[in-house]
């Protein structure tokens, strides 16, 4: 299947199975206002995937400038996707649990996510607490994680989904001339792992996303922004000043996003064939019709997706690192 055939088959997967329970205005909240342009990518697809729906975004927010206010009952509660749901990244977990704790009478999406826990006595202390909540629902990505959801949730509440980058629309998606570069993208974060010789040495360049390796001046504004509320509030959501929210959300949702967005393509287009370790190196790699071989990261996110998405795609193969 080729590049645009598969998107349009994984899209339509999202919009069957997810536009349902999307029935009023809801809020969008722990969005990642940080420098990874993977997750900026779910958030573009998940904001266009939205735009076509007839509610309304009440509010939205990453897991500080998130309001938590008092909600109506039909307000939806949509958790941004990703590959954070475990115990690597502790911060969007917990407050997760304080959405769960805060609304017990709204319907809550976790939208796609591949889950990983190194703890099996937190895995279980986490699902116990989900699975509390009556209207809750876990979309997942891969196999391995809709497996483990299902031995402690209701399996009608664990959707089967593709990412949210997939929901890019197509004019953002600027494709380029041929450069007959090779880029080989290898994290540099957590989930690194080590990559073979063979592959550093047919490759032109060797690189994280470029936010990584350098930080752009935005995303230290940002940081700076954020830092004055810290002061400002002394770490507490109900001293923070509504005026300053405002304008990091603001600042967040029309720059940072649509900055990153723009490197990521840029960056990605300077190269004909990706090697990557990063699962969004090879989804927008993709989207952009590149020739992609996919290396495996730390705990097998990008074979498991591999395996439930993109088998069927001509433009991509999968080796070990």
């Amino acid at each position: 299947m080729n590049a645009k055939d598969l998107k349009r088959h994984l899209q339509s997967i999202i919009e069957s199975t997810l536009s349902p329970l999307i029935d009023s205005n809801y809020v969008y909240w722990d969005l990642p206002y940080h420098i990874n342009i993977g997750d900026t990518l779910i958030w573009q697809g998940t904001l266009d995937f939205l735009s076509d729906k007839p509610y309304k975004m009440m509010n939205y927010g990453n897991s500080v400038t998130a309001s938590l206010d008092t909600l109506s009952a039909e307000t939806v509660i949509l958790l941004h996707g990703g590959g954070n749901f475990g115990d690597i990244y502790g911060s969007s977990q917990k407050f997760r649990k304080d959405v769960v704790e805060k609304y017990p009478n709204n319907k809550i999406i976790i939208l796609p996510q591949t889950i990983f826990f190194k703890d099996k006595i937190v895995e279980k202390e986490d699902f116990q607490y989900f699975a509390q909540h009556e209207n809750l629902y876990l979309c997942v990505r891969d196999q391995s994680s809709y497996n483990l959801a299902c031995q402690y949730l209701d399996k009608g509440k664990v959707l089967f989904l593709p990412d949210m980058a997939f929901c890019i629309k197509d004019e953002r998606l600027v494709e380029s001339q041929s450069t007959g570069k090779k880029l080989l993208m290898s994290r540099i974060d957590v989930e690194a792992v080590p990559v073979d010789k063979k592959y550093r040495d047919q490759v032109n360049l060797q690189s994280d996303w470029p936010t990584f390796e350098k930080t752009p001046i935005y995303c230290n504004y940002l940081k700076f922004l954020f830092a004055i509320n810290r002061k400002l509030s002394q770490g507490e959501r109900n001293k923070q000043y509504p005026i300053l929210i405002r304008y990091i959300n603001n600042f967040a949702m029309n720059t940072v996003r649509t900055q990153l967005i723009n490197t990521g393509i840029q960056f990605i287009n300077n190269f004909d064939v990706i090697y990557t370790t990063r699962l969004h190196g090879c989804i927008l790699s993709l989207l952009l019709d590149k020739k992609i071989i996919l290396l495996d990261n730390s705990y097998g996110k990008n074979r498991g997706f591999y395996e439930a998405w993109l088998k069927g795609s001509t433009n991509i193969k999968v080796e070990s690192c």
